[in-house]
């Protein structure tokens, strides 16, 4: 038992390490476009979504940040006429003659995590993340609209370019988990933006004068 918790320690000592929580910022703010290549309808047709994606993230030492992640992605899907569920059969809203017809899609993401940043160098900050928290679907063709929400995680990776103390450059890549409408989706996310670093003051090095 001691034992477990002399290891804990030095974990949360890895973790947090205090020595040089001073010289990392305390908080980041990161904003930007986003990217979803995802088949929310489950149809086997893949749909690109555009969209933002924003975080907060609270740095608790130099390995580990705690992350709040929000992001909007629209499209539109192409649902098979033969087999349109979760929507109605295609006419009137759609010619009896096409194969697909379009569903204007939304897909928003709220989650929430761990960042594993490695900061070894000046300029360049890879970072491992994990998130979990809820995600929703809306579809809607003209008179009907499907609604959907359920739980979603993420597994990405990222970096961030620092440009100066306080603005760095973010790249990122997420495999994204949802499980809408009764079946489970696969999908992946990109993003990048920009970083906003909240630091605290400086200090100024002491000098010695004399008089």
């Amino acid at each position: 038992m001691v034992r477990r918790w002399v290891w804990g320690f030095v974990l949360l000592l890895w973790l947090c390490d205090v020595s040089h929580a001073q010289k990392i910022p305390f908080a980041e703010v990161f904003g930007g476009y986003s990217y979803t290549g995802a088949d929310p309808f489950s149809t086997g047709n893949r749909v690109g979504l555009n969209g933002w994606d924003a975080t907060f993230t609270i740095n608790a030492g130099k390995r580990l940040g705690l992350v709040a992640d929000f992001g909007g992605d629209y499209g539109t899907s192409q649902i098979p006429v033969l087999d349109p569920t979760p929507f109605p059969p295609c006419p009137p809203f759609c010619p009896t003659q096409v194969t697909t017809f379009p569903v204007k899609t939304r897909l928003y993401t709220f989650l929430f995590g761990a960042q594993l940043p490695y900061r070894k160098w000046d300029k360049f900050t890879p970072y491992a993340e994990v998130l979990f928290g809820r995600a929703r679907l809306s579809g809607k063709v003209p008179e009907f609209a499907v609604t959907d929400g359920k739980f979603a995680y993420t597994l990405g990776a990222g970096a961030d370019y620092t440009m100066t103390r306080k603005l760095a450059w973010r790249v990122q890549a997420d495999y994204l988990h949802t499980n809408f409408l009764k079946s489970k989706q696969d999908n992946f996310r990109l993003s990048t933006g920009i970083v906003f670093r909240l630091v605290g003051k400086e200090k100024k090095p002491r000098t010695l004068t004399t008089p």
